[in-house]
């Protein structure tokens, strides 16, 4: 049975798919090796991604072990989109989803639409992404072979983009739900990474320097 819902889902311009991409499942895929998944990948409308898993270790250090799945792409994130601020699902249009009902990653057709933008799950969307537990190997193998590097490596990489991002308000794109949940997560990840952190400010106040002497050279000239 169909869980949608078209007149619901234009009344609000789909909320949902404004917030992020939908997540898939391993069902969603005939198979889940590692040359199909990157021919999946390359076909631009799906992105690996990872859930943050926060755990504290004997010693009282928190680290975070990265859980991956793969999630409907965002506009203007890359493939592998470890951890970034979610924005719009590169799927939609203003006619709706891309896709078909059939095509769609399991993560949306689980979702039942509600008027107003109070859609609900018919399943925790948690029990969904838990799926992908026994495919952690293939998918870290996938984002060693698109980046390059290991997933502790590009992650470090992402949160340190997501770091420079708060800092400089680039969250264009991003709903105001959507940076709640991130800002929630910053003690954590402030904790876990503070090497980025650091990086990340260096970064940030170089560049405003930067703009503000450019600002000084252009009045100067101005003036003459």
């Amino acid at each position: 049975m169909k869980n949608e819902n078209l007149e619901i889902c234009q009344k609000c311009g789909g909320y949902c798919c404004k917030k992020s991409g939908c997540d898939y499942v391993p069902e969603d895929f005939s198979e889940i090796s590692l040359n199909y998944l990157l021919s999946k990948l390359d076909e631009g409308f799906i992105s690996i991604v990872s859930a943050v898993d926060f755990r504290y270790l004997p010693n009282g250090k928190i680290v975070n072990i990265p859980f991956l799945y793969l999630r409907a792409r965002n506009r203007n994130r890359p493939i592998v989109d470890l951890l970034s601020m979610k924005t719009t699902c590169a799927s939609l249009t203003e006619n709706g989803c891309n896709f078909t009902y059939e095509e769609r990653p399991t993560g949306g057709k689980n979702l039942t639409p509600v008027d107003q933008g109070i859609c609900y799950p018919k399943e925790n969307p948690i029990d969904l992404i838990i799926r992908w537990e026994r495919y952690q190997d293939v998918l870290s193998k996938a984002v060693e072979r698109i980046t390059g590097k290991s997933v502790d490596e590009q992650i470090r990489l992402d949160v340190e983009q997501l770091f420079l991002d708060l800092l400089s308000e680039n969250t264009e794109g991003v709903t105001k739900r959507e940076l709640l949940d991130i800002r929630s997560m910053i003690p954590e990840l402030s904790t876990v990474y503070p090497e980025e952190l650091f990086k990340a400010k260096k970064q940030y106040y170089k560049g405003l320097v930067t703009r503000k002497l450019k600002q000084s050279f252009v009045a100067f000239f101005r003036a003459r």
